[in-house]
C-alpha cells in the first residue's frame, strides 16, 4: 500500500511459521513491519542498535533459547514471546512484558498473539499522535476586519 509508513518495531527470532507470517503480514497492512533474524547474536546485535517492541523468538534456535534473551529485552523495557511448537501449531509464552518478567503466567494461542501485538503497537502510535510537535504552518488568520499596520494611523 503507497502512502503508509512502516516502522520496524518487531523482531522475529528463528523461521517463522506460516501462521505467524500471516500474523506479521496483517499487522505489516497496518504499518507495523517486522525484521527476521535466524540466530540469538543476531538479534542480540539488533536488539543493542534499534528499539523494537516486540521480540517473537522460537523456542530452539541454532545457537541457543529464547529464553537466553529475557534479560536483554527486559533491560530495554520490550516484550519477549516464545513459540512453543506443537503439532499442528503453538503456543506463545509471555517472557517479558514491557520490560518485567512474566514467565509462567500466561499462554497465547496464534489468535490471541496478533490481539496481543496489536494491543502492545497501538498505544505507541497513539503516544506518537499525542507527542507530534505543531505545525511549521501558522493557521491562517480569521477572516473579516483588516488589522492596521500602524495603530495611530
Amino acid at each position: 500500500m503507497p502512502g503508509i509508513a512502516i516502522g520496524m518495531r518487531i523482531l522475529v527470532v528463528g523461521k517463522p511459521s506460516r501462521g505467524t507470517q500471516a500474523i506479521l503480514s496483517r499487522l505489516a497492512n497496518m504499518g507495523w513491519g517486522s525484521r527476521t533474524v535466524e540466530t540469538l547474536r543476531d538479534a542480540e546485535v539488533l536488539v543493542n542498535t534499534f528499539r523494537f517492541d516486540i521480540v517473537l523468538a522460537a523456542e530452539a534456535l541454532p545457537d541457543g533459547t529464547a529464553y537466553e534473551m529475557t534479560g536483554m529485552i527486559a533491560r530495554r523495557g520490550g516484550t519477549l514471546l516464545v513459540a512453543i511448537a506443537l503439532s499442528e501449531s503453538c503456543l506463545w509464552l509471555p517472557t517479558v512484558e514491557s520490560g518485567t518478567k512474566v514467565l509462567g503466567t500466561r499462554a497465547l494461542n496464534p489468535e490471541q498473539l496478533e490481539q496481543e501485538a496489536e494491543k502492545i503497537l497501538r498505544p505507541s502510535d497513539q503516544k506518537q499522535l499525542r507527542t507530534r510537535p505543531p505545525s511549521a504552518h501558522p493557521l491562517p488568520r480569521r477572516a473579516g476586519v483588516p488589522r492596521r499596520k500602524n495603530p495611530a494611523a
